[in-house]
């Protein structure tokens, strides 16, 4: 399918890895998608490193009209089949530009930020133009899409959460731990302490440097803290530690594009969010490079992070230190719960997992509004087997062990499909049991698409 993806903002944040990720994984899938970015941004360029198509708009926030503009024009261009908006301003933008783009695409709205959509008459008109909305994590979606949840339209709300590549763990697994603490300029024999993020102030990184400081002082702990991040608050952060006495153990390291390998160098990892973050990847990753971790246990992160058994989390500014000085002082306990927290990882957040479920819900959205010649021209038949029946017959499909059975009617033209290897043959009228029919036939696994991943559901 011909998919527009649009992301806002010119930093780099976790919605932008998530949404590199899944652009990367739509086009794996078999899918036609170009990505549109505002002018200069940092997902623009990791976009087109990945040698993905993308097309350069204005702000999506401070130029709204030229940017509506703009991607009303890429629209014709393109001419998409679904498009997948991701944040306020993009969302705002695609609206805008629907007024002048004049064909009708299934609208796909992803929920990244831990705040909810402001309400009003721009909001409404979003959520009724939308077909699927994705949140992404489940504490998100009780909270801020509580109405469609529990309306009529529930079968339009998903929760696909954040996922780790099976690069990114074998990165980090292969790394070479003493190179890269020389490189980052840590000492080998210290315990290492790291944030991972942006330096905003929702990502609460001051107390985490009072809570490090007051750790490893009353101990006498050889610690050093790693801050892996840039952002607006560098200068008052650097001040802190200066004023806090602690500027030889706290090390600003800036962006790093290189996170397997500074997580490789690291014993712990702290998130400590001041906002009811969703599934912050960040987290994910450092459990999936087998490093313990604290966190705030704010908005979906107790969804991934159990207390005490894969992970630490904390409330208030004195479990925060007592939980940064438990992991540098018991090396054995940091150990099991960074093996328990990387076991979570790859038994409920992989990348690939979530991928896959995606290609299989849009493949449901198309089947369901998109014209089913369109669908249907790039699905194939798998290993089927047919058997009539009196009034009708069954068709059945080995590799998912699933039984349908159908009427004369449908079962003919299945035959018929079958026979003649060409899916076409099922989109002989628009009429909703024909629709139905097909996705009947995809849910069970007759029907696959062509591609890297088979759809196969959760």
């Amino acid at each position: 399918m011909r998919i527009l993806v649009t992301v806002s903002d010119q930093v780099w944040g976790g919605k932008h890895r998530y949404m590199l990720d899944t652009v990367c994984g739509l086009s794996e899938g078999g899918h036609a998608v170009t990505t549109v970015v505002e002018r200069h941004s940092a997902v623009g360029a990791a976009l087109r490193e990945a040698g993905l198509p993308t097309v350069d708009v204005p702000s999506f926030g401070g130029e709204r009209d030229a940017a509506a503009a703009a991607l009303a024009d890429t629209a014709r261009a393109e001419r998409p089949q679904i498009v997948c908006v991701t944040g306020r301003h993009d969302s705002a933008a695609w609206v805008a530009s629907e007024e002048a783009y004049q064909e009708r695409a299934a609208l796909v709205l992803y929920r990244h930020s831990a705040f909810p959509l402001a309400p009003g008459p721009e909001t409404d008109r979003l959520l009724a133009r939308t077909s699927l909305i994705v949140a992404t994590s489940h504490e998100q979606a009780d909270r801020q899409f509580a109405g469609v949840k529990d309306g009529d339209a529930a079968d339009r709300l998903e929760v696909i959460t954040s996922g780790v590549s099976q690069e990114f763990m074998e990165r980090a697994a292969t790394a070479d731990r003493s190179s890269v603490r020389r490189e980052l300029g840590l000492r080998s024999e210290d315990f290492v302490l790291a944030v991972v993020a942006r330096l905003s102030w929702e990502k609460n990184i001051g107390p985490v440097i009072d809570a490090f400081a007051e750790a490893v002082l009353d101990e006498d702990i050889a610690a050093t803290l790693l801050v892996a991040g840039d952002g607006p608050l560098l200068a008052d952060l650097q001040k802190q530690t200066a004023d806090l006495g602690i500027s030889d153990r706290v090390r600003f390291a800036g962006h790093r594009d290189d996170i397997p390998e500074v997580l490789s160098a690291v014993d712990a990892v702290v998130l400590n969010s001041n906002v009811p973050e969703t599934g912050p990847l960040a987290l994910k990753e450092a459990m999936a490079a087998a490093r313990p971790v604290v966190a705030a246990a704010v908005g979906g992160i107790p969804e991934f992070v159990t207390h005490e058994v894969n992970g630490l989390l904390v409330e208030n500014q004195d479990q925060l230190r007592d939980a940064i000085g438990r992991l540098a002082l018991d090396e054995a306990f940091a150990a099991d719960l960074g093996r328990r927290g990387r076991d979570a990882i790859l038994t409920g957040h992989r990348l690939d997992r979530r991928i896959e479920y995606l290609l299989w819900r849009l493949d449901l959205l198309a089947i369901g509004v998109l014209p089913l010649r369109d669908v249907l021209a790039e699905l194939e038949w798998d290993a089927v087997r047919l058997r009539d029946d009196s009034g009708g017959g069954f068709v059945f499909v080995p590799r998912t062990s699933q039984l349908l059975p159908v009427d004369a009617t449908a079962h003919e033209l299945v035959t018929r499909s079958v026979g003649a290897a060409d899916t076409l043959l099922l989109a002989v009228t628009g009429e909703p049991e024909h629709r139905e029919l097909v996705l009947q036939l995809y849910c069970m696994g007759a029907l696959t698409r062509r591609g890297r991943f088979a759809g196969r559901g959760r």
